[in-house]
Protein backbone atom coordinates (compact mmCIF):
# COMPACT_ATOMS: atom_id res chain seq x y z
CA UNK A 1 0.00 0.00 0.00
CA UNK A 2 1.02 3.76 -0.13
CA UNK A 3 1.88 5.91 2.57
CA UNK A 4 0.10 9.68 3.47
CA UNK A 5 0.35 12.26 5.52
CA UNK A 6 -2.65 14.43 5.95
CA UNK A 7 -3.04 18.15 7.56
CA UNK A 8 -6.16 18.38 9.82
CA UNK A 9 -8.13 21.59 10.86
CA UNK A 10 -6.50 21.19 14.25
CA UNK A 11 -2.58 21.91 13.23
CA UNK A 12 -1.69 18.27 13.62
CA UNK A 13 -1.32 14.83 11.35
CA UNK A 14 -2.62 11.58 10.34
CA UNK A 15 -0.29 9.40 9.01
CA UNK A 16 -1.23 6.09 7.35
CA UNK A 17 -1.17 3.81 4.15
CA UNK A 18 -4.02 3.43 1.59
CA UNK A 19 -5.27 1.31 -1.68
CA UNK A 20 -7.18 3.48 -3.73
CA UNK A 21 -8.44 1.16 -6.68
CA UNK A 22 -9.75 3.08 -9.63
CA UNK A 23 -13.33 3.06 -9.69
CA UNK A 24 -13.73 1.75 -12.65
CA UNK A 25 -12.36 -1.19 -11.24
CA UNK A 26 -15.66 -2.08 -9.13
CA UNK A 27 -18.52 -2.78 -10.62
CA UNK A 28 -20.30 -2.06 -7.64
CA UNK A 29 -23.56 0.64 -7.58
CA UNK A 30 -22.27 1.97 -4.11
CA UNK A 31 -18.83 1.30 -2.28
CA UNK A 32 -17.56 2.35 0.66
CA UNK A 33 -14.43 3.40 2.52
CA UNK A 34 -13.04 1.45 4.93
CA UNK A 35 -10.96 3.10 7.51
CA UNK A 36 -8.63 0.54 10.08
CA UNK A 37 -8.12 1.50 12.93
CA UNK A 38 -5.05 -0.46 14.98
CA UNK A 39 -5.35 -1.89 17.87
CA UNK A 40 -2.58 -1.27 20.83
CA UNK A 41 1.06 -2.66 20.14
CA UNK A 42 0.73 -2.15 16.46
CA UNK A 43 0.60 0.68 13.88
CA UNK A 44 -1.07 1.25 10.10
CA UNK A 45 0.86 -1.53 8.82
CA UNK A 46 -1.08 -4.36 10.88
CA UNK A 47 -3.53 -3.92 8.03
CA UNK A 48 -1.11 -4.66 5.93
CA UNK A 49 1.64 -7.30 7.28
CA UNK A 50 2.90 -9.23 4.23
CA UNK A 51 1.18 -10.56 0.63
CA UNK A 52 -0.93 -12.78 2.60
CA UNK A 53 -1.79 -11.12 5.78
CA UNK A 54 -3.41 -7.88 3.93
CA UNK A 55 -6.67 -5.97 3.11
CA UNK A 56 -4.54 -5.20 -0.21
CA UNK A 57 -6.18 -8.62 -1.71
CA UNK A 58 -9.80 -7.91 -0.51
CA UNK A 59 -10.05 -4.13 -1.46
CA UNK A 60 -8.28 -4.85 -4.84
CA UNK A 61 -10.87 -7.99 -5.50
CA UNK A 62 -13.82 -5.35 -4.45
CA UNK A 63 -12.67 -2.48 -6.05
CA UNK A 64 -13.32 -0.58 -2.55
CA UNK A 65 -10.73 2.10 -1.21
CA UNK A 66 -8.97 0.87 2.29
CA UNK A 67 -7.23 2.99 4.12
CA UNK A 68 -5.04 2.39 7.75
CA UNK A 69 -3.91 5.18 9.72
CA UNK A 70 -1.57 5.44 12.80
CA UNK A 71 -4.26 6.18 15.63
CA UNK A 72 -3.41 9.14 17.29
CA UNK A 73 0.04 8.88 19.50
CA UNK A 74 1.40 6.24 17.45
CA UNK A 75 3.57 6.11 14.27
CA UNK A 76 3.49 9.53 12.49
CA UNK A 77 0.06 10.66 13.62
CA UNK A 78 0.32 13.71 16.29
CA UNK A 79 -0.43 12.81 19.90
CA UNK A 80 -2.90 14.67 21.61
CA UNK A 81 -1.19 13.37 25.45
CA UNK A 82 -1.35 14.03 27.78
CA UNK A 83 -5.09 13.53 28.85
CA UNK A 84 -6.39 15.73 30.98
CA UNK A 85 -8.22 14.42 34.38
CA UNK A 86 -11.97 15.06 32.82
CA UNK A 87 -11.35 12.88 29.88
CA UNK A 88 -9.81 9.35 28.77
CA UNK A 89 -7.76 8.12 26.24
CA UNK A 90 -10.49 6.31 23.95
CA UNK A 91 -12.61 9.88 24.57
CA UNK A 92 -9.95 11.87 22.74
CA UNK A 93 -9.27 9.46 20.50
CA UNK A 94 -12.94 9.70 19.57
CA UNK A 95 -12.95 13.08 19.47
CA UNK A 96 -10.34 13.61 17.51
CA UNK A 97 -11.64 10.97 14.95
CA UNK A 98 -14.93 12.45 14.83
CA UNK A 99 -13.87 15.95 14.52
CA UNK A 100 -10.38 16.06 12.53
CA UNK A 101 -9.13 12.42 11.35
CA UNK A 102 -12.56 11.38 9.33
CA UNK A 103 -13.78 14.33 7.88
CA UNK A 104 -9.82 15.10 6.16
CA UNK A 105 -10.22 11.23 5.26
CA UNK A 106 -13.42 11.69 3.99
CA UNK A 107 -12.52 14.55 1.97
CA UNK A 108 -8.99 12.98 0.64
CA UNK A 109 -9.98 9.75 -0.14
CA UNK A 110 -14.08 9.11 -0.21
CA UNK A 111 -15.24 11.97 -1.90
CA UNK A 112 -12.15 12.39 -4.53
CA UNK A 113 -13.17 8.38 -4.82
CA UNK A 114 -17.03 8.31 -5.58
CA UNK A 115 -17.85 6.29 -1.88
CA UNK A 116 -20.56 7.10 -0.47
CA UNK A 117 -20.09 6.36 3.63
CA UNK A 118 -16.75 5.32 5.63
CA UNK A 119 -17.12 1.93 7.38
CA UNK A 120 -14.80 1.44 10.27
CA UNK A 121 -12.61 -1.70 10.55
CA UNK A 122 -11.83 -2.29 13.98
CA UNK A 123 -9.49 -3.92 15.88
CA UNK A 124 -9.16 -4.48 19.78
CA UNK A 125 -8.30 -0.92 21.51
CA UNK A 126 -8.68 0.43 18.19
CA UNK A 127 -12.26 -0.22 18.57
CA UNK A 128 -12.70 2.22 21.34
CA UNK A 129 -12.01 5.34 19.88
CA UNK A 130 -13.90 3.66 16.82
CA UNK A 131 -16.93 2.86 19.15
CA UNK A 132 -16.50 6.81 20.74
CA UNK A 133 -16.71 8.04 17.34
CA UNK A 134 -19.50 6.08 15.92
CA UNK A 135 -21.56 7.11 19.13
CA UNK A 136 -20.57 11.13 18.78
CA UNK A 137 -21.32 10.89 14.87
CA UNK A 138 -24.96 9.96 15.66
CA UNK A 139 -26.00 12.58 18.23
CA UNK A 140 -24.10 15.26 15.98
CA UNK A 141 -26.41 17.01 13.42
CA UNK A 142 -23.70 18.91 11.83
CA UNK A 143 -21.37 16.06 11.09
CA UNK A 144 -19.49 16.38 7.71
CA UNK A 145 -19.06 12.93 6.67
CA UNK A 146 -21.29 9.80 6.07
CA UNK A 147 -21.11 7.20 8.74
CA UNK A 148 -22.37 3.74 7.04
CA UNK A 149 -20.96 0.92 9.54
CA UNK A 150 -18.69 -0.49 12.65
CA UNK A 151 -16.60 -3.43 12.18
CA UNK A 152 -14.78 -4.83 15.63
CA UNK A 153 -12.85 -7.03 16.62
CA UNK A 154 -10.56 -8.27 19.56
CA UNK A 155 -12.15 -5.90 22.21
CA UNK A 156 -15.07 -7.36 24.56
CA UNK A 157 -16.32 -6.83 28.05
CA UNK A 158 -15.10 -9.89 30.06
CA UNK A 159 -11.63 -10.00 30.90
CA UNK A 160 -10.02 -12.97 31.42
CA UNK A 161 -8.54 -13.82 34.70
CA UNK A 162 -5.20 -13.66 33.78
CA UNK A 163 -5.56 -10.14 32.36
CA UNK A 164 -7.16 -7.91 35.01
CA UNK A 165 -4.18 -6.93 36.50
CA UNK A 166 -2.26 -3.74 34.77
CA UNK A 167 0.79 -4.47 32.77
CA UNK A 168 4.28 -3.14 33.86
CA UNK A 169 5.88 -0.41 32.53
CA UNK A 170 8.63 -0.87 30.79
CA UNK A 171 11.70 0.95 32.10
CA UNK A 172 13.59 1.78 28.67
CA UNK A 173 11.49 4.10 27.27
CA UNK A 174 9.36 6.70 28.16
CA UNK A 175 7.34 6.81 31.01
CA UNK A 176 4.17 8.08 29.10
CA UNK A 177 5.01 4.40 26.93
CA UNK A 178 5.34 0.62 27.20
CA UNK A 179 6.99 -1.40 24.12
CA UNK A 180 6.08 -4.91 24.57
CA UNK A 181 9.32 -7.83 24.66
CA UNK A 182 8.90 -9.92 21.33
CA UNK A 183 8.84 -13.12 23.08
CA UNK A 184 5.91 -12.02 25.78
CA UNK A 185 3.97 -10.59 22.56
CA UNK A 186 4.33 -13.92 20.36
CA UNK A 187 3.19 -16.05 23.28
CA UNK A 188 0.44 -14.06 23.99
CA UNK A 189 -0.97 -13.14 20.34
CA UNK A 190 -0.28 -16.48 18.52
CA UNK A 191 -1.67 -19.76 20.45
CA UNK A 192 -0.20 -23.09 18.46
CA UNK A 193 -1.80 -23.52 15.20
CA UNK A 194 -2.88 -20.05 14.67
CA UNK A 195 -0.51 -18.64 12.57
CA UNK A 196 1.40 -19.19 9.85
CA UNK A 197 5.32 -19.73 11.30
CA UNK A 198 6.34 -17.20 8.53
CA UNK A 199 4.05 -13.95 10.02
CA UNK A 200 6.35 -14.20 13.35
CA UNK A 201 9.22 -12.65 10.97
CA UNK A 202 7.55 -9.46 11.40
CA UNK A 203 7.17 -9.39 15.06
CA UNK A 204 9.94 -6.43 15.08
CA UNK A 205 8.66 -4.28 12.55
CA UNK A 206 5.41 -4.34 13.72
CA UNK A 207 5.56 -4.11 17.20
CA UNK A 208 5.32 -0.54 18.67
CA UNK A 209 5.30 1.55 21.64
CA UNK A 210 1.74 1.82 23.44
CA UNK A 211 0.77 5.09 25.48
CA UNK A 212 0.29 3.60 28.30
CA UNK A 213 -2.81 5.61 29.11
CA UNK A 214 -4.28 3.85 26.53
CA UNK A 215 -4.00 0.75 27.69
CA UNK A 216 -4.77 1.51 31.56
CA UNK A 217 -8.05 3.07 30.56
CA UNK A 218 -9.36 -0.19 29.07
CA UNK A 219 -9.83 -1.56 33.35
CA UNK A 220 -10.26 1.70 34.66
CA UNK A 221 -11.98 3.99 32.23
CA UNK A 222 -13.34 1.68 29.11
CA UNK A 223 -15.24 -1.29 30.67
CA UNK A 224 -17.19 0.41 33.64
CA UNK A 225 -18.47 2.96 31.30
CA UNK A 226 -18.73 2.01 27.89
CA UNK A 227 -22.12 0.39 27.39
CA UNK A 228 -24.35 3.20 28.61
CA UNK A 229 -22.12 6.33 28.00
CA UNK A 230 -21.30 5.13 24.21
CA UNK A 231 -22.09 1.74 23.01
CA UNK A 232 -25.84 2.26 23.58
CA UNK A 233 -25.55 5.59 21.46
CA UNK A 234 -24.65 4.06 18.19
CA UNK A 235 -26.63 3.90 15.13
CA UNK A 236 -24.80 2.68 12.37
CA UNK A 237 -24.62 -1.34 11.70
CA UNK A 238 -22.51 -3.14 13.83
CA UNK A 239 -20.52 -6.10 13.12
CA UNK A 240 -18.66 -8.08 16.02
CA UNK A 241 -16.44 -10.82 15.60
CA UNK A 242 -14.69 -12.15 18.96
CA UNK A 243 -12.02 -15.26 18.77
CA UNK A 244 -12.64 -18.32 20.62
CA UNK A 245 -8.63 -18.18 21.62
CA UNK A 246 -8.78 -14.34 22.32
CA UNK A 247 -5.66 -13.86 24.96
CA UNK A 248 -7.56 -10.71 26.40
CA UNK A 249 -11.22 -11.69 26.67
CA UNK A 250 -13.34 -14.61 27.04
CA UNK A 251 -14.33 -16.29 23.81
CA UNK A 252 -17.79 -18.05 24.05
CA UNK A 253 -20.93 -17.52 22.39
CA UNK A 254 -22.48 -16.27 25.44
CA UNK A 255 -20.19 -13.54 25.28
CA UNK A 256 -20.70 -12.77 21.95
CA UNK A 257 -24.07 -12.05 22.56
CA UNK A 258 -23.88 -10.25 25.25
CA UNK A 259 -21.64 -7.78 24.14
CA UNK A 260 -24.24 -7.22 21.11
CA UNK A 261 -26.77 -6.15 23.28
CA UNK A 262 -24.72 -3.47 24.37
CA UNK A 263 -25.38 -2.04 20.95
CA UNK A 264 -29.26 -1.66 21.48
CA UNK A 265 -29.67 1.21 19.28
CA UNK A 266 -27.78 -0.31 16.24
CA UNK A 267 -29.99 -0.45 13.04
CA UNK A 268 -28.17 -4.02 12.91
CA UNK A 269 -25.93 -5.55 15.11
CA UNK A 270 -24.50 -8.88 13.79
CA UNK A 271 -22.43 -10.94 16.17
CA UNK A 272 -19.71 -14.16 15.73
CA UNK A 273 -17.50 -16.38 17.76
CA UNK A 274 -14.38 -17.42 15.40
CA UNK A 275 -13.88 -20.74 16.63
CA UNK A 276 -10.47 -21.85 17.50
CA UNK A 277 -9.17 -18.29 16.08
CA UNK A 278 -6.56 -16.02 17.95
CA UNK A 279 -6.57 -12.37 19.47
CA UNK A 280 -5.41 -10.80 15.91
CA UNK A 281 -7.57 -12.24 13.22
CA UNK A 282 -5.95 -9.99 10.70
CA UNK A 283 -2.58 -11.74 11.24
CA UNK A 284 -3.84 -15.15 11.61
CA UNK A 285 -5.11 -18.70 9.54
CA UNK A 286 -8.38 -16.46 9.25
CA UNK A 287 -7.21 -13.22 7.59
CA UNK A 288 -8.39 -13.33 4.16
CA UNK A 289 -11.63 -15.54 5.57
CA UNK A 290 -12.36 -12.24 8.46
CA UNK A 291 -11.45 -9.39 5.34
CA UNK A 292 -13.65 -10.99 2.99
CA UNK A 293 -16.57 -10.38 5.77
CA UNK A 294 -15.56 -7.45 6.57
CA UNK A 295 -15.63 -6.30 3.25
CA UNK A 296 -19.13 -7.89 2.16
CA UNK A 297 -20.76 -6.36 5.33
CA UNK A 298 -19.31 -2.73 4.02
CA UNK A 299 -20.23 -3.23 0.87
CA UNK A 300 -23.58 -4.05 2.52
CA UNK A 301 -23.83 -0.82 4.70
CA UNK A 302 -22.80 1.20 1.63
CA UNK A 303 -26.15 0.09 -0.34
CA UNK A 304 -28.02 0.26 2.62
CA UNK A 305 -26.80 3.53 3.20
CA UNK A 306 -27.50 4.73 -0.35
CA UNK A 307 -31.21 3.47 0.02
CA UNK A 308 -31.99 5.05 3.35
CA UNK A 309 -30.89 8.63 1.70
CA UNK A 310 -33.22 8.06 -1.71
Amino acid sequence: MQSFKISLSNGANVAGIHNIPPRSASALTHRPLIIGLHGSTYDCHYFDTDNAHTALIASSAFGVPFVSIDRPGYGGTTSFLPVSENSSFPEETGIWLHRYILPALWSEFGVRNSCNCIVLLCHSLGSMGGIVAAATHAQDRESVYPLGGVIISGLADKLLEAMKENPVREPNVPPEYVLFPRDIKDNLMFPPQTVHPAILKHTDRLNCRSPFAEIESLRTQWLPTWRDQWASHVVAPLMFGLAERDCFFEGTEEHVRDCIAAFRNSVRADGSLIRHAPHCLELSYWSQGWYARCFGFAIECSTSYAAAIQ
